[in-house]
């Protein structure tokens, strides 16, 4: 119908497709050398952009730990390698092997005449020798060569390897000034820049070294296991299906510093953020910038708030002074942690030159004592044991036992603290002066299995769930014998708890019996200050204790500041309830102090606990004066004027 037409339309779509293929034929045969050698001369290199890793505050805004900028000097490997060969005469076997080498009659520095003006003027920029910069091109020279080698064998022929194309830092932590120094006199310094990185910081130096945590290298199998999960999260992430998963956000790279403890390990995720990418095209001859192609900035790592509270933190760790152990400070109502201090401590802005004196130091400053340190707790167990055998009605509050200074169970000799004994002892008494007689008859009273089952229902022997790493169970052993009843009621044989456990059962005895989940972190925000995430309370138990039961001990425990173990310490003025603690380790003279309590007892609004390792001192000698200079703290208004 129309012959025209369609001729027409077929004749252009046949010049069309001559086109398509003429311009073909142009680029890929005609043109083929230029753009060859344009491939040859150029590349598309990308790197990764370090992502700021998130801030750590206390609860109330203080900066615990922070990223800042560092600077470093990088140098071209080819300048690393000459100046490893010439100055630090060292041998490189395909160096030495290469028959151009062998045959000339020049020596290096007249074939190599610019290699080694970055190390004199260098030297001089930052007054240090020549020698202390050579020591820190080995490693880079070693590590490069190594990989070469290792290519070249798999290929079984010479390789570049694209290491050989890279800076490598050798003066860390240059100051701000010398560094815009070099920058501007960049043409003194030919193959080498001023490179930039994050630096952990931790302005408190040693506070809260134990919640805080400190960095580490990520080791090759590390690396190796965060990368295939970071790749699987990529695949799972929905995304626009044009959009190249070359351009996605990186993960880790190797040598990446991540948390290795604390709270910089626990939430490691949330706080790295995300690496981005820069994709640059280079000239491949002089490996020089010729531009950006593109590039996708990083995302900083989320901000973490603490429920600490740096002041009573740091005073904490300051009362504590030379000793051995811990001291918690907990809301009892919400299990926040107010302070969690250890002794010994350790420095994170150092840890790495410091760990192998760490790692030997007797001491054990890595042991986080207040989760991991698993040990008798002595006396203040014994309000756990008077709950129990009240509330299986094995005794009352008129029920009394004769203390002479000891008891006997079949030919056993069980023996009191006090050598010449307490007399006859209620409840009431037995608390205050932590009667061990008392004790042991209520434990010869006492179901084995109830006592058990009321002691893991105080937490004893488990974890608490508490949002720190390595958090240890202790040991409730099973109670099989009267006797072994009898040990444990006073906190002794092989019942072993730590500090975090122990505070928790007090923190329930002040708030009428909910055992409460200890827990570090208060928010989580972006950078934009939105609140992501915020601490969720899901293993907090109910314990069922009587009212009558919870008087009794309440007021038990507030005698023993008022005429018990722990008078004339000065404690009284606050309105503590609380309960000493001395245990025996083994060792003559040898004991672990503790004391835990709350206050003020009719209103609690802190459970504290304290504890002394290997003191020849007792609980109410040593810890009751430590309580005193706390709580001073806590209650300014309260304390004795000077």
């Amino acid at each position: 119908m129309y012959p025209n037409r369609n001729k027409s339309i077929f004749v252009i779509f046949l010049l069309f497709i001559f086109c398509i293929v003429a311009r073909l034929f142009y680029l890929q045969i005609i043109e083929s050398s230029k753009y060859k050698g344009i491939s040859k001369t150029r590349r598309i290199r990308s790197y990764p952009l370090e992502a700021v890793r998130g801030t750590i505050f206390d609860r109330h805004g203080e900066v615990l730990a922070i990223d800042h900028h560092a600077f470093d000097i990088s140098v071209r490997y080819k300048n690393l390698l000459y100046c490893h060969i010439v100055y630090g005469k060292n041998t490189v076997p395909r160096i030495a092997e290469l028959k151009a080498h062998k045959n000339t009659n020049k020596s290096c520095r007249e074939c190599h005449e610019d290699m080694e003006i970055w190390l004199n003027n260098l030297s001089r920029a930052l007054s240090t020798s020549r020698e202390k910069l050579l020591k820190n091109t080995r490693r880079a020279v070693k590590k490069v060569e190594q990989v070469k080698k290792d290519m070249e064998k798999k290929f079984g022929r010479p390789i570049l390897v694209k290491e050989e194309n890279g800076y490598y830092p050798v003066v860390p932590d240059i100051a701000l000034e010398k560094a815009i120094q070099i920058e501007i006199e960049k043409d003194k310094f030919p193959g080498m820049r001023v490179t930039t990185r994050s630096k952990r910081v931790y302005p408190g130096q040693e506070t809260a070294s134990h919640v805080l945590g400190y960095m580490g290298k990520l080791t090759e199998k590390e690396w190796e296991e965060y990368s295939e999960k970071w790749d699987n999260f990529v695949l799972d992430s929905s995304r626009s299906a044009d959009e190249n998963p070359l351009l996605l956000y990186d993960g880790y790279a190797k040598d990446d510093l991540i948390g290795r403890t604390g709270v910089e390990a626990k939430f490691e995720a949330e706080l790295h953020g995300m690496r981005g990418k820069r994709f640059e095209e280079i000239i491949c001859k002089n490996t020089q910038i010729e531009k950006v192609v593109l590039e996708r900035p990083p995302v900083p790592g989320n901000d973490l708030y603490l429920t600490i509270d740096s002041r009573i933190q740091a005073h904490a760790e300051k009362v504590i002074g030379k000793n051995r152990g811990a001291i918690i400070v907990m809301d009892p109502w919400t299990g926040e942690i107010i302070a969690l201090a250890n002794n010994p401590r350790f420095n994170p802005n150092t840890f790495n030159k410091d760990f192998s004196r760490l790692n030997r130091d007797k001491a054990k400053p890595l042991l986080n004592r207040a989760i991991q340190g698993a040990l008798p707790p002595g006396s203040i167990f014994k309000a756990i044991t008077a709950i129990a055998a009240m509330s299986e009605n094995n005794i009352s509050t008129h029920t009394d036992f004769e203390c002479n200074g000891y008891t006997n169970y079949k030919n056993i000799i069980f023996r009191c603290w006090s050598n010449s004994g307490h007399g006859l002892v209620t409840i009431e008494d037995a608390i205050p002066f932590s009667c061990n007689v008392f004790f042991f008859e209520t434990a010869k009273r006492l179901e084995r299995e109830s006592f058990y089952t009321w002691a893991k229902k105080f937490g004893i022997g488990e974890e608490t769930g508490i949002d720190l790493l390595f958090e240890k169970d202790g040991n409730l052993p099973e109670i099989a014998t009267t006797a072994t009843a009898m040990n444990i009621a006073i906190g002794q044989g092989a019942l072993l708890t730590t500090p975090i456990q122990m505070v928790r059962a007090y923190a329930a005895i002040a708030n009428g019996g909910t055992l409460v989940q200890p827990h570090i972190m208060l928010k989580l925000a972006n950078k934009a200050g939105e609140v992501l995430k915020s601490f969720n309370p899901g293993k907090e138990k109910k314990i069922n204790i009587r009212p009558e039961i919870l008087n009794v001990v309440q007021k038990s425990l507030h005698e023993v500041v008022i005429r018990g173990t722990a008078k004339n310490k000065g404690l009284e003025v606050y309105k503590v309830a609380g309960k000493t603690g001395t245990a025996e380790t083994g060792r003559n003279n040898d004991y672990h102090a503790w004391f835990a309590g709350y206050v003020p007892y009719d209103k609690p609004q802190y459970a504290f606990l304290i504890l002394v390792e290997h003191t020849p001192e007792h609980g109410g000698t040593i810890a009751g004066p430590i309580a005193k200079e706390l709580l001073s703290f806590l209650y300014p208004e309260l304390s004795p004027s000077l």
